[in-house]
């Protein structure tokens, strides 16, 4: 099949290479092109949209940063299958620049996954209860497996969150938990995974019951003790870096957050 792309008026090269985004961008997701679809050569791309090949390549690249296209030496450039790992790139960034903590962050989960896990009560379809069930025994057969159990317990999040059917949770989610992992790695390390089977077989039950109210419940206390134990990590932090004397000690009761570490 062959492709056809619109043609741009010629103006400033700058101007064009945004207009060319926009109109490339509007090809893609108004389904001109599925994923998977190799785009036809530069030359000829160049030539019908009426532009360089110096501004097309430009913003081809500016579409592969955004995850819409795929540009691999050796092969044609091709449309992207749907990804959210863009997004989650862009996520951190602003996260890193903005010096949000990771206290920010469980914060902002609370808001979000107690909806979310209301919403898993009211949808939630038979495979995504044996899925999530499938985590827990996972958690609970390798203990003394972090790496494991850290998975589980990010994908027991990830699969309540399909059971919301709601794709803009998934959005917004995503990269959170992205910037959480190390976090997580770190708290079952700590504390161990009695808590996490605890209250994931909690919010199990509850969305298998359809009881939404006691689903966003336990997610939220399952959230508060996430938010508990990293406060008490920063905290012993703070006291075991702290000066011995009192003179010019920072308050105990009012710590600051360390930024997120990768």
């Amino acid at each position: 099949m062959e492709i056809e792309f619109p043609s741009l008026r010629q103006g400033k090269k700058t101007l064009m290479v945004e207009h060319a985004v926009v109109a490339l961008k509007e090809h893609i997701l108004e389904g001109h092109l599925s994923p998977g679809t190799e785009l036809p050569p530069e030359n000829e791309m160049a030539r019908q949209m009426g532009i360089s090949k110096f501004s097309l390549r430009e913003a081809l690249r500016v579409l592969e940063v955004i995850g819409l296209i795929e540009i691999s030496q050796g092969r044609r450039t091709r449309v992207a299958s749907h990804s959210l790992l863009p997004l989650v790139s862009l996520f951190e960034l602003a996260v890193e620049r903005s010096r949000v903590s990771t206290l920010h962050l469980i914060e902002a989960r609370k808001s979000i996954e107690g909806r979310i896990a209301r919403y898993a009560a009211m949808r939630a379809d038979p495979s995504h209860i044996k899925a999530m069930q499938q985590t827990i025994d996972e958690v609970k057969a390798n203990r003394d497996d972090l790496e494991i159990c850290a998975n589980k317990d990010i994908e027991f999040h990830n699969i309540l969150v399909n059971a919301s059917k709601n794709a803009v949770f998934e959005i917004m989610l995503a990269p959170i938990m992205e910037l959480l992992r190390a976090q997580r790695h770190e708290q079952i390390r700590v504390r161990g995974v009695d808590t996490v089977i605890e209250y994931h077989s909690k919010i199990l039950s509850a969305v298998a019951e359809g009881d939404a109210d006691k689903a966003e419940e336990y997610m939220v206390l399952h959230l508060v003790e996430a938010e508990r134990d990293l406060r008490e990590a920063e905290h012993a932090i703070e006291s075991s870096t702290a000066p011995q004397e009192s003179h010019g000690a920072q308050d105990p009761a009012a710590p600051t957050f360390s930024r997120l570490q990768h």
